[in-house]
């Protein structure tokens, strides 16, 4: 772990988690912060999930596939992010819902996966060790990560996976929930390019801490990495270019709903 450049990062996100110092309103109840220091490039959003105004969807099946913008567009987004892994069919590795229908669950034998389930003024990640065999009533959406990286507020002490996947930086897409739930976080890093080479899992877990997250999951990451705000794409994807994805989580503002 670079040791330098990782206390930049947590003194920079303890500072932006005490107040609303360096934290942009994009809309009431949506804050972003963009950090860049030491070889990190990152984009941090918090959404008050208490507000009426705003809404958290997923993906429905007839978006699947599609890149992050045109599933913003399409939803008249004001943030959006990429969700699950996914295979050549684009068919993702987790549980999928949206717009209230399970659209997608993973076949028998696949690694089962965390999974964020988002509803009506509320979210909640479901580990592994509690399998979510079925969506709960609230639920309207849902997209499944791996691994978990944050618990009890706490960094995931071991963390699984492959040296390459866990220890190597790579770009990381994450989503967060505070002690409360009361509070959405969703974190997009970029990778992959000369003089910002990403994160590792642990860098990406105590970032998340810092950030304000009690749970925390880690979605795909690599060239699918992408978050919109407002009108575009304001991470650079390491391919180049968005990456078309499984399904994805946005939030739109009520009164804009289509």
């Amino acid at each position: 772990m670079r040791a330098l450049p990782r206390c930049t990062w947590l003194l920079l996100l303890c500072c932006a988690s005490a107040g609303a110092v360096g934290w942009e309103r994009v809309v009431a109840g949506v804050d972003y912060r963009h950090l860049e220091r030491d070889g990190l490039v990152a984009h941090v959003v918090r959404i008050d999930l208490r507000l009426p105004s705003l809404e958290v969807v997923a993906t429905g099946a007839a978006e699947r596939g599609l890149t992050v913008s045109d599933f913003a567009r399409g939803r008249d987004a004001v943030v959006a992010i990429n969700g699950d892994y996914f295979d050549t069919s684009l068919n993702p590795f987790g549980l999928a819902m949206g717009d209230g229908v399970v659209w997608w669950q993973a076949a028998e034998g696949v690694r089962r996966q965390e999974v964020l389930g988002v509803g009506p003024g509320r979210a909640r990640i479901f580990p592994r060790a509690e399998p979510l065999r079925e969506p709960k009533r609230w639920m309207t959406g849902a997209v499944a990560g791996w691994p978990l990286v944050v618990e009890d507020c706490a960094p995931v002490a071991r963390l699984p996976g492959s040296a390459h996947f866990t220890l190597a930086p790579h770009p990381r897409t994450a989503v967060g929930l505070s002690r409360d739930r009361r509070t959405l976080l969703l974190f997009v890093a970029d990778g992959r390019r000369e003089g910002v080479p990403g994160l590792t899992l642990p860098e990406l877990a105590a970032l998340m801490v810092e950030a304000g997250a009690c749970t925390a999951l880690n979605l795909d990451g690599g060239g699918s990495s992408a978050l919109w705000l407002r009108d575009r794409i304001v991470n650079q994807p390491s391919d180049g270019f968005e990456r078309k994805v499984a399904n994805h989580l946005g939030v739109v503002e009520a009164r804009r709903k289509r």
